[in-house]
């Protein structure tokens, strides 16, 4: 009985405000961003996460690996081409070795219309995975360099 009184009272008092603040930076920022326990299942992911890989906004995603949410996501690219498995993609193949690796190196891959895709998967403490990925326009359009600054991330959300 105390815990959930103990919890009213922390709320109330404000001490969860800077992880939902922390929660709220990490939903709006450009890159998409998931975290992966141990045993691959997704634990959080964020709204670039779910638009990047076609993941539905209603839709339950924790729980699922990583390989299922990339040949899944990987089906809406190749649609045109119907009798093409992901499983046997060259460009699936790399992504999930770089993700097995989990080192922190970023694997910048060439996209056909002049982006480039940067990710970058890194091992936590716990045996878990954080995955990012960036989607990059190419030369001569506006946004052709990527600036990623935390602070004024949080700086205009707060304003």
């Amino acid at each position: 009985m105390m815990s959930w009184l103990t919890s009213l009272f922390s709320l109330l008092a404000g001490r969860r405000t800077p992880s939902h603040r922390l929660g709220e930076a990490l939903a709006g920022l450009p890159e998409a961003l998931a975290l992966f326990d141990a045993n691959d299942r997704l634990l959080y992911c964020n709204a670039a996460f779910r638009q990047t890989y076609h993941i539905p906004s209603n839709a339950r995603a924790r729980g699922r690996t990583f390989p299922a949410i990339l040949y899944t996501s990987r089906l809406f690219d190749i649609a045109e081409e119907p009798l093409r498995d992901p499983r046997a993609d060259e460009m699936c193949d790399r992504i999930l070795a770089h993700y097995c690796a989990a080192n922190g190196q970023t694997l910048v891959l060439p996209m056909v219309d002049g982006r480039r895709v940067e990710l970058r998967a890194l091992r936590t403490k716990d045996g878990g995975t954080l995955s990012t990925r960036l989607e990059i326009a190419g030369p001569g359009h506006r946004n052709d360099e990527r600036i990623v600054d935390f602070q004024s991330v949080y700086l205009a959300r707060k304003a």
